[in-house]
């Protein structure tokens, strides 16, 4: 006959049946299917702005060079025109020269720069169009030849003309939203289903609960004030043959039921009407005429609509008394849930009270303990240490106090204490002390060890005390010799100037052949070579002589507004001549450079320094162009070559003093590295910043950030923060700001 499911069954198995996994496998499922779906949709929207983008970028292409070839024969603006014919958006047009130089632009700040190196290698003889890679992303491109030989470019962003919001972003938002309702149905299914398994255990305790009042022939029983009822399970009726199933008495059942004598005690404890009656023995009437006795016991308090207690079943313990039976069970379960080992031995020396972990440490075979064993009998049932009952447990063990360690087997150990009961027994128990001395052993390891630092810690200081005292003087001998070296070196800097003016001088006047020709022209030659020698000379012992005074810290700059346009076209027009004698183009667009606060000087030689520099690596054939850029609270000069470049490990160490580019192999090496570092020293000086930018094979890019106002915090422009090195110092923000 197959078994019974219970109600807990049920549910148990109807939970199973709503697991959420195969749930979770479905949403899981239909979330990645519709992400596929959505990126191949967006895959698809975004291939249509890019043809787009190019469809719109040709026509604008054919009709702006129709309307520019109009506008050529008619003398009209092209400006105006280039403006006119603009696609809009992000687009921008160019008109271009037959080299591929820019000759007018609109809209070139929203659709990229077109830099020169890309213009220039586009055929703009022929119509044509391609996709650009250019600074700020690709960019799709269509450009025809005008009819006075010049091109119009047309450029825009390839992803999108229009300059649209990203379709990822609306995309996202859809998903996520999708995300969060398909996360909330979880959420709630999942809710349900621990609800579900909630009450499935407790319908599953309530039916151990039953049970174990069975086995126990107790019930609760629940009284109705209003009704006047009582209700009884079948765990307390069934044993009293007084029916199998719940049964519901009135009062006037209970009286017919319950002794006499016995009633009137009963009816107060049901009820609540007796005052302090809460407990009490009632007999109850067997069907076959003779008497059973049960337990009421219901908590005293006030008068509720339902109250409710226990009922025991007596039949089967007469003799004893529930509340001594009760004391009895509490006892224990008193000396089962302590931790430590507890044994009672009576008057006599017998067993006659133990629990589970006296038995769990000393390995006793189970059912071998009984009350009535001797502490030798006990002993010899011991299956580990049993000389340690017969040596500490036992009554008559001889132990000198109330208490003693032990030491068990496993590195274990026992704090055993004793007790005389009021009877004459014994009460033992044995506390658990392994974790206390492997602390105290610990803690004795770890005192040697903190000694043992501190005495090295002593050493190590006094070492470190020499260790200063010597680093002291050297730090003084140093600073003397440091200080020694820039007075020298200003001396012998004055020192060597004067024979310097004398040759110069006297090579001028040779050169100019102020009193008559030198005849050979070979001497014309030495002449311009001891002249160019001398020049040079002069300018590095210049420079030698501004590093001993700001070394020395008698450098004294006077910053003040100064109009910087002007000392920029000084300074170009001081190098264009050696840049026109080196065969490098120059170039310069400086006429809208704004004041800086800045001592006039020290701005022009800075500015000297990286135009000297760029014309001497551009080389012959080279380009160099120099502009100025300004923000709110700096100007910068924005000095680039075409030259070789400068290696990454080489441009970390420019700034230093004798410090070059190249190395001393190289055939162009022919500076001192003086000018970087006092171009560097300058511009921490007047709290501006000093960065280079470089890439072998393609040039450098040096600039000089100035301040427009005092204490001013300048930063670099935007294109160079990424990839620019700073040679000079940390400023207030001004070098954190310069490397973002």
């Amino acid at each position: 006959m197959p078994k019974e499911r219970t109600r807990s069954d049920v549910l148990a198995a109807r939970r199973e049946a709503l697991s959420p996994k195969p749930l979770l496998v479905l949403t899981g499922l239909f979330a990645a299917a519709f992400a596929v779906l959505i990126l191949v949709q967006m895959r698809e929207e975004m291939k249509s702005r890019r043809t787009e983008t190019a469809l719109r970028v040709e026509a604008a292409a054919g009709a702006c060079s129709a309307a520019l070839n109009v506008a050529i024969m008619t003398g009209a603006s092209s400006q105006q025109t280039l403006a006119q014919c603009r696609p809009g958006g992000a687009a921008s047009v160019y008109l271009l020269s037959a080299n591929g130089d820019v000759l007018a632009a609109v809209g070139a700040e929203r659709g990229g720069s077109l830099d020169a190196a890309t213009a220039r290698a586009l055929d703009l003889a022929t119509q044509g169009g391609a996709t650009l890679d250019l600074s700020n992303g690709p960019a799709r491109s269509a450009w025809r030849p005008l009819d006075n030989g010049d091109a119009l470019l047309v450029l825009a962003p390839q992803a999108d003309i229009f300059a649209r919001t990203p379709i990822w972003i609306s995309y996202a938002l859809g998903m996520a939203a999708i995300g969060l309702v398909l996360a909330s149905l979880i959420a709630a299914f999942l809710k349900q289903n621990r609800i579900a398994a909630e009450a499935a255990g407790a319908v599953g305790t309530l039916e151990l609960y039953s049970a174990a009042l069975s086995g126990g022939r107790c019930s609760p029983w629940f009284f109705d004030v209003k009704a006047r009822t009582v209700t009884f399970s079948r765990t307390l009726l069934e044993p009293l043959n007084l029916g199998p199933r719940d049964r519901v008495f009135g009062l006037r059942e209970m009286s017919a039921l319950a002794h006499p004598e016995d009633f009137r005690s009963c009816a107060a404890i049901l009820t609540g009407e007796g005052g302090t009656v809460s407990e009490g023995r009632v007999r109850l009437r067997e069907p076959g005429g003779g008497w059973s006795q049960i337990y009421l016991r219901s908590a005293p308090g006030p008068a509720s609509p339902i109250r409710s207690g226990i009922a025991f079943d007596l039949s089967g313990a007469a003799g004893q008394a529930p509340g001594a039976a009760m004391a009895e069970s509490r006892l224990k379960d008193a000396i089962e849930s302590i931790s430590e080992a507890f044994v009672l031995w009576d008057a006599q020396g017998r067993l006659a009270v133990w629990n589970k972990r006296f038995a769990a440490i000393f390995r006793f075979p189970e059912q071998a303990l009984r009350p009535g064993l001797s502490a030798s009998e006990t002993a010899a049932l011991a299956r580990a240490r049993g000389d340690i009952i017969a040596g500490y447990f036992a009554p008559e063990s001889p132990i000198d106090g109330e208490s003693a360690e032990v030491e068990l087997p496993g590195d274990r150990f026992v704090r055993i204490s004793r007790r005389r009961t009021s009877e004459g027994g014994l009460v033992c128990v044995a506390s658990n002390v392994t974790d206390l001395k492997r602390r105290a052993r610990a803690q004795k390891r770890k005192e040697r060890e903190l000694k043992a630092t501190v005495d090295n810690l002593e050493r190590s200081q006094s070492a470190l005390s020499d260790t200063m005292h010597k680093y002291e003087l050297e730090k003084r001998r140093a600073e003397d010799a440091s200080r020694s070296k820039s007075e020298f070196l200003a001396n012998m800097s004055h020192e060597l100037r004067t024979p310097l003016n004398a040759i110069n001088g006297f090579s001028e006047i040779m050169k100019s052949e102020l009193y008559g020709p030198l005849g050979d022209e070979k001497y014309k030659e030495y002449v311009d070579d001891i002249l160019s020698s001398g020049r040079h000379l002069l300018e590095l012992i210049d420079d030698i002589l501004d590093m001993s005074k700001i070394e020395a810290g008698k450098f004294v700059l006077q910053p003040k507004r100064v109009e910087f346009d002007k000392i920029l076209q000084e300074c170009v027009r001081l190098v264009a001549k050696r840049a026109a004698d080196a065969g490098v183009r120059l170039t310069a667009s400086v006429g809208h450079a704004p004041a800086a606060f800045a001592d006039a000087r020290a701005a022009k030689q800075v500015t000297l320094n990286l135009l000297s520099n760029a014309v001497k690596f551009a080389g012959r054939g080279g380009e160099v162009a120099m502009t100025a850029e300004a923000d709110l609270d700096g100007v910068t000069v924005v000095v680039a070559d075409s030259g070789p470049g400068i290696e990454k490990s080489r441009l970390r160490k420019l700034g230093a003093p004798f410090a070059l580019a190249e190395d001393h192999f190289s055939k162009r090496r022919d500076g001192t590295g003086l000018g970087l570092a006092l171009s560097k020293s300058l511009m921490e000086m007047q709290g501006g910043i000093l960065a280079i930018a470089s890439e072998p094979g393609k040039g450098t890019v040096a600039c000089a950030a100035f301040p427009r106002r005092k204490e001013a915090r300048v930063r670099l422009p935007q294109f160079l923060r990424a990839n620019a090195h700073v040679l000079t110092g940390p400023q207030p923000r001004a070098a954190s700001e310069a490397a973002e």
